[in-house]
């Protein structure tokens, strides 16, 4: 019954999000959302808050945890034998590997943040789940380090991706081009600093 609700949430925020992107409206109804998704109206009544349309950080933390999950998961595939990679190319890999996942909701993501207060609530209410990320990174790069480094290290690429994420929703191409040529440079500038509190460590992680 879990993984079903868990469906049918994911189900309902896609098409919530294709209709958001498609209508450029923020009062998308319930029996719209329905009718698009083929999900029942009593089903969907009992997973989506009634205030679904003026919160639209219900289905944009549904995407958020899914997107991250799946880019952790590929991740780790990816850098299991990786024993060519310096840690800098490792978390620069991670987190390209999130604004892929992201991309194909960037329409949504803009409507999303609209408006400096809506832009700063998100950031506010994001924030665990960014740091989570990060945290869930650096210990895939780096699974021997002390916690408190760890939280130390995701804090500082949770600012890089903040940073990255303001160039990727002004971007109007449909490509990551400008969004990874910056958040090189802000990873840079962060391993630059790094460098003398070892936050990144430019050897290769054995």
């Amino acid at each position: 019954m879990k993984n079903k609700h868990k469906d049918l949430k994911w189900k309902l925020c896609k098409t919530y999000l294709s209709i958001l992107s498609a209508s450029n409206k923020n009062s998308i109804t319930l029996e719209e959302l329905c009718s698009k998704s083929k999900v029942s109206y009593e089903e969907a009544k009992k997973l989506i808050p009634k205030d679904f349309v003026r919160n639209p950080f219900f289905f944009l933390k549904i995407l958020v945890t899914k997107l991250d999950n799946e880019a952790l998961e590929e991740f780790k595939i990816d850098i299991y034998e990786d024993a060519i990679s310096t840690t800098y190319d490792k978390i620069l890999e991670g987190l390209t590997l999130r604004f892929e996942k992201l991309l194909e909701y960037r329409p949504a993501l803009k409507i999303f943040s609209e408006g400096l207060d809506r832009k700063t609530e998100i950031f506010f209410k994001l924030l665990q789940q960014n740091y989570s990320f990060m945290y869930n990174l650096i210990d895939l790069v780096e699974n021997k380090q002390n916690c408190g480094l760890k939280t130390i290290k995701s804090v500082a690429l949770n600012i890089v991706f903040i940073k990255g994420m303001e160039v990727f929703l002004k971007d109007e191409n449909n490509n990551l081009d400008s969004t990874l040529r910056y958040l090189d440079k802000y990873l840079k500038d962060i391993e630059d600093i790094g460098l003398f509190t070892g936050i990144i460590k430019k050897q290769l992680q054995r």
